[in-house]
């Protein structure tokens, strides 16, 4: 039999083209499952892998910003909403934790980032739309983080759903009430309400149902979704509720401020406490490490008090509230949202 050299020639060198190529997409496949992309109305990103409790992958994405950094003059006012940005996000690990006290984490104003978690991403134009947990994070307003080494997804993400977690501005920052203009409160709560938007916005591109969304949490987090329930900034951002062991129609009444808390602040780190402008003003030269770190000067006796910066029904002082009145009266009133909830206990809560 003749074999032709030439035809011989081309197949070898189809043989070396065809070879690379395999080779290059076997490498491309393993570069996208080690970190994976995706798009999303807010722009490109590009994630990692972790494992679940029994072995599943999942698809990470961690340390988004949801808002501007709320500093300079971003400090003691409502958050600013990051729509859009630029390029490729890097969201393969964790952002910083918002100012508290602590031992050794990374701890940054430049904190209002969250971290959202799937099993099965879109794929053309096949999306899972999985229900939507949302895990709003324990710890008085004044402590705790939603990075993943703190509220990790392992034994979330055995189950069909998106998770979410998440940081909202703690302490000071996040809840100083001087009762007036200067400063009206919440600011922890309305980050909340911008991350609910994120959620709504974002997040079917990673897998996750816009319409199926259950705000989860225990304590803080549990007063934060009854909070939400009755909110008007909240209305349409969430679908279902868990609140669990905490409640803010329980034990402790909801001030219109407080400014005797505001004045303890700014004698603790050396500011005037005469007016609240003067505290405000001098409060915002401090450090946020110096405000989180001053936390244990509030306390009285052993752990008590237990919650020191509360959520406040706010004045109206010519920006939008996110609690109008106190939540029973509102509740009484009919001004919920009308959705899904379950609630309970832990048996022996705060028993030591």
């Amino acid at each position: 039999m003749f074999i032709c050299p030439t035809r011989t020639r081309l197949l070898g060198a189809k043989r070396m083209f065809i070879l690379p190529v395999i080779l290059l997409l076997l490498q491309y496949d393993w570069v996208y499952a080690e970190h994976p992309h995706l798009t999303t109305p807010s722009g490109s990103i590009k994630g990692s892998l972790l494992t679940s409790r029994l072995g599943k992958n999942i698809y990470a994405f961690r340390g988004i910003r949801y808002a501007e950094p709320p500093v300079g003059e971003l400090r003691f006012k409502p958050p600013v909403a990051i729509e859009t940005w630029n390029g490729t996000y890097d969201a393969t690990k964790d952002g910083s934790i918002c100012p508290q006290p602590t031992a050794g984490d990374p701890v940054s104003e430049d904190c209002l980032m969250l971290n959202v978690y799937s099993t099965k991403l879109p794929k053309g134009k096949d999306n899972p739309k999985r229900p939507v947990i949302v895990h709003i994070l324990p710890g008085g307003f004044y402590s705790a983080t939603g990075v993943s080494y703190w509220a990790g997804p392992q034994y979330f993400m055995d189950q069909d759903i998106v998770l979410v977690t998440f940081n909202y501005r703690l302490g000071s920052l996040g809840f100083l009430a001087t009762g007036d203009k200067e400063s009206p409160g919440n600011y922890g709560l309305k980050d909340q309400v911008v991350l609910l938007k994120w959620v709504q916005r974002n997040i079917a591109s990673f897998g996750g149902d816009p319409d199926s969304v259950t705000l989860l949490g225990y304590s803080a987090g549990s007063w934060s979704i009854i909070f939400h329930m009755v909110s008007p900034m909240s209305k349409g951002l969430f679908h279902k509720g868990i609140a669990m062991s905490g409640s803010s129609v329980g034990a402790w009444p909801i001030p219109t401020g407080q400014l005797d808390i505001a004045k303890k602040q700014a004698r603790l780190v050396g500011c005037p406490d005469d007016t609240s402008k003067n505290i405000v003003k001098c409060l915002k030269t401090k450090s946020a490490k110096e405000l989180g770190d001053s936390f244990f000067g509030f306390r009285e006796f052993g752990y008590d008090p237990v919650l020191i910066w509360s959520p406040v029904i706010e004045p109206e002082v010519g920006q939008e509230r996110f609690i109008t009145d106190n939540p029973i009266r509102l509740i009484m009133n009919g001004h919920l949202q009308h959705i899904p909830f379950i609630t309970g206990q832990t048996t022996d809560e705060f028993s030591f």
